[in-house]
């Protein structure tokens, strides 16, 4: 008898708990991303003293972040996008 109750339970809350997964791994992939051009902005404005730059970049990473999770087909895009020209500048202000 327990057994088939579980069974209903799982089959019923299965969409729910697979949906719950699919957007916790979206923002986890968004968050990092933040994390990531956050790093990337910190490491132009302690390796180069080029802080408004810095600041420039974390504000754009923080748009792409709330971007990414306005538009659910873009999710992560955004803040790899910002993070790919953070290293950029990082690589052309460090050489």
């Amino acid at each position: 008898m327990a057994e088939a109750h579980h069974e209903a339970m799982t089959s019923q809350d299965f969409s729910d708990h697979k949906s719950t997964y699919e957007g916790f791994l979206r923002l986890s992939s968004i968050g990092m991303a933040w994390v990531l051009v956050i790093v990337a902005s910190l490491a132009i404005g302690g390796t180069t003293g080029h802080w408004g730059i810095s600041s420039i970049l974390l504000i754009l990473g923080t748009i792409a972040s709330v971007v990414g999770m306005a538009v659910r087909s873009w999710g992560w895009k955004p803040g790899a996008a910002v993070l790919v020209l953070s290293l950029l500048v990082l690589l052309l202000l460090t050489h």
